[in-house]
C-alpha cells in the first residue's frame, strides 16, 4: 500500500522531533562541538538528523523511504530530503540554518532568510539551530589553542534575540512552530543550542 505524502510528512516531522529530543542527539552534539567548535555546524547537525532518520527507516521496515543530503529537484538543491520511492517527484523538503545570537542584529532582521528558504523554496520544514555561549569561556579555550577567527564576535549577552526570533517565526501564518528545550553541551566549554522547527500546515 502506498503512503501518501501527508503520511510521510507527518512521520518525518514526528521522527525529527524525537531525534532532537533524544539522548543520542545530545551525545552526538557533545562529540560534534568538542571536535568542531571553531566552525559553523549546520551541515554536521544536518548529517546527525539524516543518519538517525535512515536508521529509523531501516529498523522499522520503511524500505520505500530514505533521507538524502543536497539532492537537486529542478534548479533547487535541498539541504535534507526524505524521498518516497512510491512518489519520487514529491520529496519532503527540509531546509536547515545555523546562526549565532548576534547575527542579523540579534536576529531582529531574520524574516527574509526564513521567507527565502521556507516559503520561496516551498519547504515542508525549516529547522533553525542557534548556538550561544559565554564569551569568557570561549576566550580561555581560544587562547589556549590560538584559535581564529573569533566566533564570539557573533554572540550577544543580550537575551532579546530570543524574543526577536520567536516573534519572527510566528509571523508565518501557514506554519506551525515547534520550539525545543535548550540543549546544554559542556565540551569543550559550555555551549547552548536552541532549535526551532517551522512546519508547513
Amino acid at each position: 500500500m502506498k503512503k501518501s505524502k501527508l503520511n510521510v510528512k507527518t512521520l518525518t516531522e514526528n521522527k525529527i522531533s524525537e531525534i532532537i529530543k533524544s539522548e543520542i542527539f545530545e551525545n552526538k552534539l557533545n562529540f560534534l562541538n568538542e571536535n568542531y567548535s571553531n566552525q559553523k555546524q549546520e551541515l554536521l547537525i544536518r548529517n546527525i538528523i539524516l543518519e538517525e532518520l535512515n536508521k529509523y527507516f531501516i529498523e522499522n521496515n520503511h524500505e520505500n523511504l530514505k533521507a538524502f543530503a543536497e539532492l537537486r529537484f529542478g534548479k533547487t538543491r535541498i539541504d535534507l530530503s526524505v524521498v518516497n520511492s512510491d512518489n519520487l517527484d514529491n520529496p519532503i523538503r527540509i531546509e536547515l540554518k545555523y546562526q549565532f545570537t548576534n547575527d542579523f542584529k540579534k536576529l531582529l532582521n531574520y524574516e527574509e532568510v526564513i521567507r527565502k528558504d521556507f516559503e520561496d523554496r516551498k519547504s515542508d520544514m525549516f529547522i533553525l539551530i542557534i548556538s550561544n555561549w559565554k564569551k569568557e569561556d570561549k576566550k580561555v579555550f581560544d587562547k589556549k589553542w590560538k584559535i581564529s577567527p573569533n566566533l564570539s564576535q557573533y554572540i550577544t549577552s543580550d537575551e532579546i534575540w530570543k524574543e526577536n526570533i520567536e516573534t519572527t517565526l510566528n509571523t508565518f501564518q501557514k506554519a506551525d512552530l515547534e520550539v525545543f528545550d535548550k540543549i546544554l553541551i559542556d565540551k569543550p566549554y559550555p555551549t547552548e543550542y536552541y532549535i526551532y522547527n517551522l512546519k508547513r500546515r
